[in-house]
């Protein structure tokens, strides 16, 4: 619309009409503890070669950009831990073509690992190594088909594909981040550790990410 009003600003008419705009909840993002563990038993089963990513994404909340871009040297195998630092953008309109950038915010941040993700992201790289795609400073993540980098479109059918085999909604890929966070705040996470973590503010955080994973713990009434 800015655009149109630059080169077409003296016709009224283009601006006479007002759009309505709903913002979207995503409160129906975030997958419960059940589906994220129905969902990750599947993937390893069906779509092995992709299991390590998205077991990765749901450990971390990793933005879809950070994860397409995360590369071997970035992980700190004795600290368990890894170095977000950069990104793979999208490239215009083209979901195939990607460029480096910096993360959102511009900063680098360190993100925990359990064992689980760091036993599993090693067996990956000894796969790749079998497969002699393997790159000490190269991409950890690639298509099966070609070994090119990973993007969106071709996440999303893979998670797409596990969804329906699960007999679960579908989601957005962005369901990762939001179903991360939500547990981890859950779990009675420190907001301000976790908002670091996960590269916001920690009002953020709290405004977008906190919402409803069927944890609720009640407090335990007594009688004495």
């Amino acid at each position: 619309m800015t655009h149109y009003r630059q080169c077409s600003g003296g016709n009224r008419h283009l601006f006479s009409h007002k759009l309505k705009w709903q913002r979207r909840s995503v409160q129906s993002d975030v997958l419960s503890a059940c589906e994220i563990q129905a969902v990750l038993a599947d993937l390893q089963s069906n779509e092995s070669w992709y299991y390590p990513l998205f077991l990765l994404w749901l450990s971390t909340g990793m933005r879809n950009g950070e994860i397409r871009g995360l590369t071997w040297d970035c992980i700190r195998w004795e600290e368990g831990e890894l170095l977000v630092c950069k990104s793979l953008r999208r490239d215009g309109y083209c979901s195939g073509q990607h460029s480096w950038a910096t993360t959102k915010t511009g900063k680098e941040r360190v993100v925990p690992l359990t064992p689980l993700v760091l036993e599993t992201l090693k067996k990956h790289q000894q796969k790749m190594g079998r497969l002699g795609v393997y790159e000490p400073y190269g991409l950890v993540f690639v298509a099966h088909s070609n070994h090119s980098n990973v993007y969106d479109h071709l996440l999303g059918r893979v998670w797409r594909r596990s969804l329906q085999r699960c007999g679960l909604k579908p989601r957005r890929l962005y369901a990762q981040r939001h179903s991360f966070l939500s547990h981890a705040l859950a779990m009675a996470n420190s907001p301000a550790d976790l908002a670091a973590a996960a590269g916001h503010s920690t009002k953020m955080l709290l405004d977008t990410y906190a919402k409803p994973t069927g944890r609720l713990k009640m407090p335990s009434c007594q009688t004495a």
